[in-house]
């Protein structure tokens, strides 16, 4: 099985100046945007993307309880 490196540098294919940090897949492909770019084109983004992927983030931690002992 080969895994995606999603930590890879992938260039805006709007601007190709700036890295992408979102993945955008559509029915006949998918695209790769900086931020602004996204933003800029996000109304017809919605329209044809069924999922928007946010590229390099890192989950947050979620704080664990401590357990009376």
């Amino acid at each position: 099985m080969i895994e995606e490196d999603l930590t890879r540098w992938i260039a805006c294919d709007k601007c190709q100046t700036a890295q992408a940090m979102w993945q955008i897949k559509m029915v006949d492909g998918e695209l790769y945007f900086c931020g602004h770019h996204k933003n800029k084109f996000s109304e017809g983004l919605d329209k044809v993307a069924y999922e928007m992927i946010e590229l390099n983030k890192k989950e947050a931690e979620v704080p664990q309880l401590e357990t009376a002992e």
